[in-house]
């Protein structure tokens, strides 16, 4: 499947994967994720069985504080 995350063309050769698989293919482990799939904001517990499929468009914001 071809999918765009962040904008960027990302490629797998299964056909959909859930959005904690992509997570976990790409290294990301910040504790403050925040996922849009198709302009749609996806509740961080549904990351587990939200899957993704080609031709979607996947957000991942990576939430920073400080001060």
């Amino acid at each position: 499947m071809t999918i765009s995350l962040n904008a960027e063309t990302e490629n797998y050769a299964e056909d959909s994967l859930t959005i904690r698989e992509i997570l976990d293919r790409k290294r990301w482990s910040f504790p403050l994720i925040i996922a849009k799939l198709n302009g749609e904001l996806v509740p961080r517990g549904d990351y587990a069985s939200r899957r993704v499929s080609g031709g979607d468009a996947l957000e991942l914001y990576h939430l920073v504080s400080g001060g």
